[in-house]
């Protein structure tokens, strides 16, 4: 019977998300337990569950974003042995194309392998690994043996050119060459390439066997070749079939051999207690080897569509080790179908399980997957067991990749939030994020989804805060600059009240401080002042620059300020170190214009104003995911102070306001939300209104007392909030006492 196309299945956007009361409860069902000899090893051990060893329950309860369970659907898993029957209520129902199946004798092997790789989960008999994965069956039996090479190339080719995102290879050739000896005889045959020496070694044609090594190559561009390893243990290596890729390399992209063990747990933790290799090692071929429990009960015949075998009766080989290891490649196919065949191979190998001392004494070497990620793999026992849990789940942490390609990326990790809200931008772009799947990535490249508002780890709404400290200290630094004009000059104070409610929300004079800031006083023949004010903090690495030149004037009881300010920061978001690229910059920058009126109440209060309009630039950094270039923003203010509060030497100043906020501008947003199976990353192009932020609020205090000892005492406290979306507001509070000599 051949198959009809399905209609393609949705990919999920989602992590696969695991219920570990599910799990547990999938686990014991006596369908999943079926295949389970159920071996007795003693006190404080058991024999494993074939499928459980390698958390395939975990799998199978994981549900993706698209709402399936992992189990295999819309993938296609190639199977080539020796007869099926297709009629057995373990495959019977399933899509299963028969194209390349000759003359289809029903033989207990080929039945019980297609069973083990995808038998339906049905609540009858025994599972597969893949239960809803569709099949794709090519049986060599009754294939002339001129023919076999050839048989199997077209059967390849056209696996391949049905999207099967692996091929089982249960079978092997009736004389059986270590692969060490192999490579041995091939240096001495003199044969030009690996195709002339099969064919002088097999039969055929070099040209024969170079189309068969092609369809395997062309294979690997959509699914991975997975190969049962020799069950003659006496080889001491890896067969010389299963290790092919070392003797045709361009098939090592997407190669799994599979040796075969028994295993014990320890009943306290399920940590492996012991193994026990039952095939040949993984050997010359360890670095693109695992290991399954391929010893199985209660397996399919082809003696009837209900027909398995009886209790007493236990097979044993890398025949039913190989398809548990095809069915778990078609479950992450399903979970990540953006990778490609090579990426599904290393996220096997790179997860596999290691923890038992039979690995660890014959570990020969360590392979580096990615930066950060190594696997130790065992001339025994290849990289270990797969863990179908490990698999599914991050490796190395997430992170956001901004770049063309996953692989070449700049990543942030997600570990203490990516930056999404920032100065003078508020939360525009976050609040754009809200609610859209973002792609980030593990260690492996591999894509994962999270909604944007997980994005930043203080939530994806909260704009960045001041510190109550920087704002005392700049009260501070204007306040010494004022001392002499208020000893001689009445309007002195008032001067001095109207410079005050800048410091609270200039953007260009936020952070008034340091070593290098300075403010300075000079006067004018009309009675006013010109005062200028700033800082330079690292110019030759970029830096931060501010300067702000105003004109002070008094005039009926009433002080007023005209100022002009200059602002730019050297590889920071406005003055603030951001995290990630949606707030990334080489260089920020601002020009404004702002204006402050102050009157006078009574000896001890007055009450002043300030507004500030200006205009801003960014200059992307490479690594940007946002284009903000040029816009225009906004804030002002309110402020009240109180002389002579407690000693007659102290000052208190009261404000509220709206920090500096855009009111009108755009920026560009690219928006990762897939990659393609060479890792290039896909974008959506978003175009954001930076006016559409949460209002950024500000309110709080600062208190100045010069002692008697003639100490300042400095007590602040700010709270930034927006308005309407944040319901926990940021405070802060500062105390400082200095003297100077």
């Amino acid at each position: 019977m051949t198959s009809t196309p399905e209609e393609p299945v949705e990919a999920p956007t989602g992590h696969p998300v695991m219920d570990e009361t599910a799990a547990s409860s999938y686990a014991a069902g006596s369908e999943f337990r079926r295949i389970d000899p159920g071996e007795n090893c003693g006190t404080g051990c058991t024999g494993a569950n074939n499928y459980e060893l390698q958390n395939i329950h975990y799998a199978h309860t994981a549900t993706l974003s698209n709402g399936q369970k992992v189990r295999g659907a819309g993938t296609l898993i190639a199977v080539v042995d020796d007869g099926f029957l297709t009629s057995h209520q373990e495959l019977a129902g399933k899509s299963i194309d028969s194209t390349y199946l000759s003359t289809n004798t029903p033989l207990d092997h080929g039945t019980a392998v297609t069973s083990i790789v995808a038998g339906k989960a049905d609540g009858i008999g025994m599972m597969g690994v893949a239960p809803e994965a569709n099949l794709h069956l090519t049986s060599w039996e009754n294939v002339a043996p001129a023919s076999l090479v050839s048989h199997l190339t077209n059967a390849t080719n056209d696996a391949a050119a049905k999207g099967a995102v692996a091929q089982n290879n249960s079978w092997g050739w009736d004389t059986e060459v270590a692969a060490s000896q192999e490579r041995t005889n091939y240096e001495n045959s003199g044969a030009s390439s690996y195709a002339v020496y099969s064919a002088m070694q097999r039969g055929g044609t070099p040209a024969q066997w170079q189309a068969l090594f092609h369809a395997y190559d062309n294979f690997q561009t959509s699914g991975v070749i997975v190969v049962a390893n020799s069950n003659e243990s006496s080889l001491g290596d890896a067969s010389a079939w299963t290790a092919l890729p070392l003797f045709v390399p361009e098939l090592s992209e997407a190669w799994i051999a599979v040796t075969n063990a028994s295993f014990t747990l320890n009943t306290s933790d399920g940590s492996i207690r012991s193994a026990t290799l039952l095939s040949a090692p993984c050997g010359s071929a360890a670095r693109f080897c695992v290991t399954s429990d391929g010893t199985l009960a209660h397996l399919p015949t082809a003696s009837g569509d209900d027909s398995y075998y009886q209790d007493n009766v236990i097979g044993t080989g890398t025949s039913f080790a190989a398809p548990q290891v095809s069915g778990q490649i078609a479950l992450l196919a399903q979970a990540f179908p953006n990778l490609s065949p090579a990426e599904w191979t290393t996220r096997l190998l790179a997860t596999a399980r290691t923890d038992w001392a039979g690995f660890q004494s014959t570990i020969v070497g360590q392979q580096t997957f990615a930066p950060g990620v190594t696997h130790a793999y065992s001339s025994d026992y290849g990289h270990g067991v797969p863990d179908m849990k490990r698999a599914l789940e991050p490796v190395g942490g997430l992170s956001v990749a901004s770049g063309s390609n996953v692989f070449t990326a700049e990543r942030t990790s997600l570990d203490g939030g990516v930056t999404t809200s920032g100065s003078v931008v508020g939360n525009s772009v976050a609040k754009a994020l809200a609610g859209r799947s973002v792609m980030v990535v593990d260690a492996l490249g591999t894509d994962f989804y999270v909604d944007g508002d997980e994005l930043n780890g203080s939530g994806g709404s909260r704009a960045p805060s001041a510190d109550a400290a920087h704002l005392s200290r700049n009260v501070d630094r204007i306040a010494a600059s004022f001392a002499f004009v208020e000893a001689e000059s009445a309007a002195g104070a008032g001067l001095h009240d109207a410079a005050v409610p800048k410091l609270f929300f200039s953007q260009t004079l936020a952070n008034l401080e340091g070593d290098t800031a300075f403010s300075q006083l000079f006067p004018t023949e009309d009675g006013g002042y010109l005062q200028f004010s700033g800082q330079m903090q690292d110019v030759s690495n970029g830096g931060t620059t501010a300067f702000s030149v105003s004109r002070l004037i008094a005039r009926e009881g009433f002080s007023s300020e005209l100022s002009f300010s200059f602002g730019q920061s050297g590889g920071s978001f406005f003055g603030t170190e951001a995290r990630g690229p949606f707030m990334a910059a080489e260089n920020t920058g601002n020009l404004a214009a702002g204006v402050s009126i102050s009157k006078a109440l009574s000896a001890f209060w007055s009450v002043g104003a300030y507004a500030e309009f200006g205009s801003t630039f960014v200059d992307d950094d490479p690594s940007a995911l946002v284009d903000y270039g040029s816009f225009a923003y906004a804030s002002g203010g309110l402020t009240a102070r109180r002389r002579d509060v407690f000693t007659g030497r102290d000052m208190l100043d009261f404000y509220a306001g709206v920090r500096p906020a855009a009111f009108a501008g755009e920026a560009k947003l690219r928006l990762p939300v897939g990659r393609d199976a060479d890792g290039t990353i896909r974008y959506d192009d978003l175009s954001v209104d930076l006016a559409d932020s949460d209002l950024p609020l500000r309110l709080g205090f600062v208190y100045k007392n010069r002692t008697e000892q003639d100490f300042d005492l400095l007590f602040g406290f700010n709270t930034d909030f927006l308005a309407g979306s944040d319901p926990e507001p940021v405070y802060s509070v500062s105390l400082g006492l200095k003297k100077e000599f």
